[in-house]
């Protein structure tokens, strides 16, 4: 059997320079968010503040309202698939293209092209 060796958890991050121990936590409210496929999360914010209107939902990530029913719908980026011809182009000029199209015709023609 070989010895592996032994990995060591370090410390990705300085420790803050904030002494916080027991000291009391701000008052927070707690504020639902309904996306428009019925989707519900929550997020907690500070008492003071307003929450915002929009959130992005938890399983979707499309945009939440504090009212349900009220989300707009997610929009989708479209996805165009490209051709192999698009991919092509994207590295060739179309004068290069042509060159290539015809050398590869005249070795076709004359049997030098490989099957």
């Amino acid at each position: 059997m070989s010895r592996r060796p032994r990995v060591s958890a370090t410390r990705l991050v300085s420790a803050s320079n904030q002494v916080d121990r027991g000291a009391e936590v701000a008052p927070r409210r707690v504020s639902d968010y309904w996306c428009a496929a019925d989707h519900r999360t929550s997020a907690a914010f500070a008492v003071d503040i307003e929450p915002p209107t929009e959130w992005p939902c938890r399983v979707c990530s499309g945009p939440s309202a504090l009212v349900r029913g009220t989300a707009p719908a997610a929009i989708r980026p479209r996805f165009f698939p490209r051709t192999p011809y698009e991919f092509l182009m994207m590295r060739r000029t179309v004068e290069d293209g042509e060159r290539v199209l015809a050398e590869a015709l005249v070795a076709m023609r004359e049997g030098r092209y490989p099957r």
